[in-house]
């Protein structure tokens, strides 16, 4: 596995991500071949054009066919696949543009779910209203993060704390702590679509 250090920390999580599905293994399952598929097909879309030209895939679009393959061609398709990441992922760890020296333009990136979930997080920390907590349920809804926001609005509820040893406060700051180091898990999911336009329009913070 290589330690990516683009100026793009989004970018940086979803090469280390790409790396990890360029892994195979002996006697490899049609579904994990297309957990593969699908998690490139996603990814694709996060990534910016100057780390995307690096990058010759095959054709993604299989549909239901590899449930129709034999083992020697799930063992072909899966060698064109992985050894394509690879080769890809070599080049732009080379590149020089992609480094934090570099001057690679990553304005073309989409916004993503690890982002947004950031940006709540901040506001919520700076201003506990009403509208920024919404904000934050909103960003954590589809992920598993909501478990925490839960858990955050179980103890805003509370009266008492439930031992002598963590108050009520140390209980939010916890949730909150345990959403602010997961957020960086979910770049290779898409923003919403509110939070892609409030960015931009230049507002999001």
């Amino acid at each position: 596995m290589r330690y990516w250090r683009t100026k793009d920390d989004p970018t940086n999580a979803n090469l280390t991500y790409l790396d990890s599905i360029a892994q195979t293994w002996p006697g490899m399952t049609v579904d994990e071949f297309m957990a593969k598929v699908r998690a490139v097909i996603g990814l694709r879309e996060m990534l910016p054009k100057a780390v995307l030209r690096h990058f010759d895939l095959p054709f993604l679009y299989v549909g239901a066919d590899p449930y129709r393959w034999g083992e020697d061609r799930l063992r072909e398709k899966t060698t064109e696949l992985v050894g394509a990441l690879e080769i890809g992922l070599a080049a732009a760890f080379a590149d020089p543009e992609l480094g934090p020296d570099g001057a690679a333009d990553w304005s073309d990136r989409p916004p993503t779910r690890g982002e947004e979930i950031k940006a709540a997080l901040a506001c919520y920390r700076e201003d506990r209203d009403v509208r920024s907590l919404a904000d934050l349920r909103q960003a954590c809804a589809p992920t598993r993060l909501s478990r925490h926001v839960e858990r955050l609005d179980k103890w805003l509820a509370r009266k008492r704390p439930s031992s002598p040893h963590r108050s009520i406060e140390y209980e939010i700051a916890d949730a909150l702590g345990d959403i602010g180091r997961a957020a960086g898990d979910f770049h290779h999911e898409p923003a919403s679509y509110r939070y892609t336009e409030r960015v931009r329009a230049g507002s999001a913070s």
